[in-house]
C-alpha cells in the first residue's frame, strides 16, 4: 500500500491557503475598484464552492483510507505489501507477531531477508513471474523469525500494476501451516506405525472399501491367498479368497458396515489340501472395513484335544471308588464325583454349589483344621485321618489326601480332596493290634517260664560241675553252659523285637523324637545339636529307639566324641535325616556287616532293630562315614513319609 496521507495533507494544506487567501474577497475587504469587485464575485463565488467540495472530498477520501490502512494494520492475517524489487513497504500487526519485529522495523527491508534460504529461489521466481503478469498457485515458504526459529507459512500473492502494466506492488497473504505440518508429521507417523503394525501381526489383515475390494493388505495376507500385494489390491475379497462368498459371511460383513459395530465370525475353508477353521474379525472404518483373519485350527484341535481329555478324566474320576470332591476356601463344593455322592446319599447335582460336610466330631475337627493350615505353595499336600457321623447316625473312619491350589499372591483358591473309607482297615489294624497284644503277652509269659527253667538248668550244671572232675565231661559241661547263654541271649532279642510294628506309625517331630532318645543316657559334655526345625517323620513310634541306639553307640565306642549333630539334606528323592559324630569312626572292614543281626560289641541287635524298625514306613539307614572323621549315619525318608509343618514361622 502507498503512503497516500502525506500528498493529501499537502494538497488540503495548499487549498486551506488559498481559501485563507480569497476569504478576504468573498467578504469585500481589500482595495480592489468596485468595479472590479462586481465583475469578480460570480466567479469567485463558484470558486469557494468547488474549493469547499474539492476539500470535504479529500478529507473523505483520508478518513476512507486511514479506516481501511487501520483495518490492514489490525487483520488477523498475516499481510504485508512490497514494492516490485520486493522491499517491503507495509507490514500488519500479525506479520510483526509471527516474524518477531515491530512493524515500523520490517518497512524497508527486503522479504527475502525474512526467507530461509531453501525459499528464496521459488520467491524470486514468483515476483518474476508476477513482475510478466502471470499468476501464481498459492506456495509455500519457510519464514525465520528474529530469534532464529522456522515457520512454515502458505502464501497468497496479489500484484498491482501502473501505467504501461508495470507492476508497482505485491500484496502477500502468509498463513502460519506449523499445525498443519505438525499434524501431517504426526499422521505420517501413525500411519507409518500403523502399517509396521498391520505388517507384523500375525493375522492376515486386510482394508475393503464399502464394496469389499482390498485398499491395502499384510504379508500374511499375501501368503494366505498365495498373491502379491500388488495384485490384490483393488480386488474384490470373494475373489481372493472364493471360500468366504457364501450368503452366511456376506450377510455378516453388510451387517458391520450397515450397523457400524464390530464383529466376530468362524469361517472354514481348505488350505493347501486341508480343512483349516479361522477366526474373522471385522472392524467398520470410514473407508468400509478393516479385516482380521487367524488361523485357529491348532487352537480348535487343541480344545478338541482338550475336551476329549477332560471326558477321559472325568471317566475315570467318576469311575474311581475313591471319594473325590473339590471345595472353594469356604467350603462351597465344586465338584463331587458318583463315588462321593453315593457315599453320603446326595445326588451330585443337588450338592455342587453348596457348603455341606458331614459332621465330624469335636475330638477330630482340630486334627483336621491344622492338616489344612500346614498347606503351603511349597508343600501343598496333607493327609489326615478322622471320623464322621453318617446321616443314619453311624460313626465311620476316613482318610483324605488335601491338596491345595494357590493364587499368585499365595492364597488357597480352592482344595481337593481324596479320601476313602477306612472304617474296615482300621478295625482289621485294632483287632491286630489286639491279637499282637496278646501274642505278645503269651511271648513274655512263655520267655518268662524259659528263663525260669534256664535259671534251674543253670544251678544243676553248676552243682554236676562241682561232682565232675572227667575232662571228657566236663567239654561236654562247657558246650552245655554255652547253649544256655545263647537261649538266654536270644530271649533277650525276643524282649527286645516283641514292640517292633505293634503300634501304629504315627507323624513325629524329631526334635522330640531325639529329646526322649536322649532320657536315660548320660552324655555329658557331649553337644547335641538338632537342626531339623518343624520336620516330622511318619514312622513307627518305636523310632525313638534308633536315635537312643546311634547315641548310645557314640557315647560307648565313639572315643572322644564332643559333638553329634542331626539334620536334613534334600534332595529330588526326599530327605536324609543325617546322624553325625566327630569320634573315631568305623572302621571299613566292619560297615558290611554293621546293620546284620547279633553284630557288635553288646548284644548285637541295636543297628539290626534300628533298621527294622526303620523299614517298617520304607525308611532306610547305612553309614557313610569316614574312619578317624567320625560316624555318619543317614536315614533316607522318600516322599509323602516328611513334612515341614511351618510352625517355626508361626511362632
Amino acid at each position: 500500500m502507498q503512503p497516500l496521507t502525506p500528498a493529501i495533507e499537502d494538497l488540503l494544506e495548499h487549498l486551506e491557503d488559498l481559501d485563507r487567501r480569497l476569504r478576504p474577497l468573498r467578504a469585500g475587504e481589500g482595495a480592489a475598484p468596485v468595479g472590479n469587485l462586481l465583475l469578480l464575485k460570480p466567479a469567485l463565488a463558484e470558486i469557494y464552492d468547488q474549493v469547499d467540495t474539492l476539500i470535504a472530498g479529500i478529507r473523505s477520501i483520508d478518513a476512507a483510507y486511514q479506516r481501511y490502512r487501520d483495518r490492514f494494520l489490525n487483520l488477523p492475517a498475516v499481510c504485508l505489501s512490497t514494492g516490485a524489487d520486493g522491499v517491503i513497504l507495509e507490514a500488519n500487526r500479525a506479520t510483526a507477531l509471527l516474524l518477531g519485529l515491530a512493524p515500523d522495523r520490517l518497512q524497508g527491508l527486503p522479504l527475502d531477508a525474512h526467507l530461509h534460504p531453501e525459499s528464496i529461489p521459488a520467491f524470486r521466481s514468483a515476483v518474476a513471474a508476477l513482475g510478466r503478469g502471470e499468476g501464481l498457485p498459492a506456495q509455500e515458504f519457510l519464514l525465520v523469525r528474529a530469534d532464529g526459529g522456522i515457520i512454515p507459512a502458505a502464501v497468497g500473492v496479489s500484484a498491482s500494476y501502473g501505467p504501461g502494466g508495470r507492476a508497482t506492488e505485491f500484496l502477500w497473504v502468509f498463513r502460519d501451516i506449523s499445525g498443519e505440518k505438525q499434524l501431517e508429521e504426526t499422521l505420517r507417523e501413525s500411519e507409518d506405525r500403523y502399517r509396521e503394525l498391520t505388517e507384523n501381526v500375525s493375522d492376515a489383515f486386510l482394508a475393503l472399501d464399502r464394496d469389499g475390494r482390498v485398499i491395502s493388505w499384510n504379508r500374511t495376507a499375501a501368503r494366505l491367498s498365495g498373491r502379491p500385494m500388488e495384485e490384490a489390491v483393488g480386488k474384490s475379497i470373494y475373489d481372493l479368497f472364493p471360500e468366504l462368498r457364501n450368503d452366511e459371511v456376506v450377510e455378516f460383513f453388510r451387517e458391520i458396515v450397515t450397523t457400524g459395530r464390530p464383529g466376530v465370525k468362524e469361517c472354514r475353508f481348505h488350505l493347501r489340501g486341508r480343512e483349516h477353521a479361522f477366526e474373522v474379525r471385522a472392524v467398520p472404518t470410514r473407508a468400509g472395513v478393516s479385516i482380521y483373519i487367524r488361523d485357529i485350527t491348532a487352537r480348535r484341535e487343541a480344545e478338541g484335544a482338550l475336551l476329549r481329555s477332560e471326558e477321559r478324566c472325568r471317566m475315570v474320576v467318576e469311575s474311581q471308588t475313591e471319594l473325590i470332591s473339590r471345595r472353594l476356601p469356604d467350603g462351597t463344593i465344586t465338584f463331587a464325583n458318583d463315588a462321593y455322592c453315593r457315599y453320603i446319599g446326595i445326588p451330585c447335582g443337588d450338592l455342587v454349589g453348596r457348603r455341606y460336610a458331614l459332621t465330624v466330631p469335636a475330638d477330630d475337627q482340630a486334627r483336621i483344621q491344622e492338616s489344612l493350615a500346614s498347606l503351603t505353595p511349597d508343600r501343598p499336600v496333607s493327609t489326615v485321618e478322622h471320623r464322621v457321623i453318617m446321616p443314619d447316625g453311624s460313626v465311620r473312619w476316613q482318610q483324605w489326601t488335601n491338596t491345595a491350589s494357590f493364587d499368585e499372591r499365595g492364597s488357597v483358591v480352592e482344595h481337593q480332596s481324596v479320601g476313602r473309607d477306612i472304617t474296615d482297615a482300621r478295625m482289621a489294624r485294632e483287632a491286630l493290634l489286639l491279637a499282637n497284644r496278646k501274642l505278645n503277652l503269651l511271648s513274655d509269659v512263655t520267655r518268662h517260664d524259659i528263663l525260669n527253667r534256664l535259671t534251674v538248668l543253670t544251678g544243676y550244671l553248676e552243682i554236676f560241675r562241682e561232682q565232675v572232675s572227667d575232662p571228657e565231661l566236663l567239654v561236654y559241661l562247657q558246650k552245655e553252659e554255652e547253649a544256655i547263654r545263647e537261649i538266654q541271649h536270644y530271649m533277650a532279642f525276643t524282649a527286645e523285637y516283641r514292640d517292633v510294628g505293634v503300634a501304629a506309625p504315627a507323624w513325629q517331630e524329631l526334635r522330640r523324637i531325639v529329646r526322649e532318645a536322649v532320657v536315660g543316657l548320660n552324655p555329658g559334655n557331649i553337644a547335641i545339636e538338632v537342626r531339623t526345625g518343624d520336620l516330622e517323620v511318619y514312622a513307627d513310634p518305636l523310632i525313638v529307639r534308633v536315635f537312643a541306639n546311634l547315641i548310645d553307640n557314640s557315647l560307648r565306642h565313639g572315643g572322644q566324641v564332643t559333638r553329634i549333630r542331626i539334620y536334613p539334606e534334600e534332595s529330588d528323592g526326599g530327605i536324609s535325616l543325617v546322624y553325625e559324630d566327630d569320634g573315631i569312626g568305623i572302621p571299613y572292614e566292619e560297615k558290611k556287616n554293621l546293620f546284620e543281626r547279633g553284630f557288635g560289641r553288646q548284644t548285637g541287635f541295636g543297628l539290626f532293630l534300628s533298621r527294622e524298625i526303620l523299614g517298617i514306613t520304607d525308611l532306610s539307614i547305612r553309614e557313610t562315614g569316614e574312619p578317624g572323621k567320625g560316624a555318619r549315619f543317614e536315614i533316607a525318608v522318600p516322599p509323602g513319609f516328611y513334612r515341614f509343618t511351618g510352625r517355626d514361622q508361626a511362632r
